[in-house]
């Protein structure tokens, strides 16, 4: 039986979704994509309910015109500065008298790496396996069926406030919704976009959003380390606003058409009247130097790169990932910025696009919006879904994070 699965890339400015049919075989078919304006997020948290109920309704107008059930398992997308990670290791005796390690054995060790400490009001939002030790002996990844005494693992926590999701979940139930999956920003974009031989040989994933920044690291196919920060792209645009002494909503149209990420590429004689992009401005109003306008946006995108590379400094990770730095999100689509990320990090990069290859499109429109970068977390959720829905036996853990969550 086939059923329905959207995700949802909930944004502080655009909320992106793909809706896909799953069916029995496992194939997945892409029906709709589609991308709105959202309400009520500040910095990747939900600020005014109200707002983003509003919101809400009408995704789920749109989800329901594709098909009833489309409402009623989403996955979403959680960011924000209150997301932390750190490791964490479990242990446990291995419980057959022959010694041979079940499934029963896995779950446990699993569960007692989620035995930490928690901030208040803190929820574990994903315990990731890094590897599993059987006597001592480690880099194993599935160690069902081996036999030893002793079962250990080590595993990347990532803990999340409970209200800010709790919020987000509620207000989606509100409008009409359903959801049964949240996945952090990054993880959902490195799942849209990274091919397997980038996560075994190191990179760095970076997702720009209008007002964070979240990124993720792997090496040996193992998620690091993972953070979100709260600067992005709509930063950039407030600076050239404020530099230009313009509106903001001209500076986002000079960013958009007429921007560069490296000043030193772009000719001190080339300008742009502001009439050229409001018909309010006359042909005698100020000229602005497109030089002047990527000087703004270079020392705004150097800044977020330069704290990207301290947090890769302090994992002792700097210039060490071979297949180097890969960018998504909506920010990154400013003409330059591979070369001055490469220049700012000191490694390869490429701009990510989402891996649709072996999806069914059959809509060329939706097809151009889910290769986009700017879908790379919707994708990625779509991905997440597809995962989730294969699990069995045990209740998912997408399911006890829900339960965990404040009523």
């Amino acid at each position: 039986m086939s059923q329905i699965i959207t995700g949802l890339d909930i944004g502080t400015t655009s909320i992106k979704g793909v809706v896909a049919e799953q069916d029995k075989e496992g194939n997945i078919s892409i029906l709709n994509t589609f991308k709105r304006p959202s309400s009520g997020f500040r910095k990747g948290i939900l600020v005014d309910g109200d707002e983003a109920c509003k919101v809400f309704r009408d995704v789920i107008i749109d989800l329901e015109n594709v098909s009833k059930k489309a409402a009623h398992n989403i996955f979403i997308n959680v960011n924000g500065k209150y997301i932390k990670s750190r490791t964490s290791q479990g242990i446990i005796a291995v419980s057959r008298a022959d010694q041979e390690i079940q499934h029963e054995d896995v779950d446990r060790v699993n569960q007692a790496s989620e035995a930490i400490k928690l901030p208040g009001n803190y929820v574990i939002l994903h315990n990731i396996t890094s590897e599993y030790f059987v006597d001592d002996v480690g880099d194993i990844q599935d160690p069902v069926g081996m036999t030893g005494s002793r079962l250990e693992v080590e595993t990347l926590i990532v803990e999340a406030f409970n209200p800010h999701i709790s919020r987000v979940v509620r207000a989606i139930k509100k409008a009409g919704g359903d959801v049964t999956g949240v996945v952090f920003t990054p993880l959902a974009s490195a799942r849209g976009v990274l091919s397997k031989r980038q996560k075994e040989l190191g990179t760095l994933l970076v997702d720009m959003g209008s007002e964070t920044t979240s990124f993720v690291v792997y090496e040996e196919g193992k998620v690091l380390y993972t953070k979100s920060l709260p600067i992005g792209s709509s930063h950039v645009t407030n600076d050239i606003a404020i530099g230009l002494k313009i509106d903001v909503e001209i500076a986002e149209k000079l960013k958009s058409m007429y921007g560069y990420a490296l000043s030193k590429e772009v000719s001190r004689r080339d300008k742009v009247k502001l009439s050229d992009l409001d018909p309010s401005y006359s042909d005698d109003d100020t000229e602005i130097s497109k030089r002047f306008l990527a000087e703004i946006i270079e020392i705004r995108l150097e800044e977020i790169f330069d704290l990207i590379d301290n947090e890769l400094k302090n994992i002792g990770r700097e210039i060490q990932l071979p297949a180097g730095v890969v960018l998504c999100g909506g920010g990154v689509k400013i003409p330059g910025i591979e070369d001055l990320a490469k220049d700012q990090l000191k490694l390869s990069t490429q701009i990510g696009y989402p891996e649709v290859e072996n999806l069914n499109i059959l809509n060329p429109t939706h097809k151009e919006l889910a290769e986009d970068p700017e879908f790379a977390t919707a994708v990625g959720l779509l991905r997440w879904a597809d995962e989730e829905t294969r699990i069995s036996g045990s209740e998912s853990f997408f399911s006890k994070i829900l339960k965990s969550l404040t009523p």
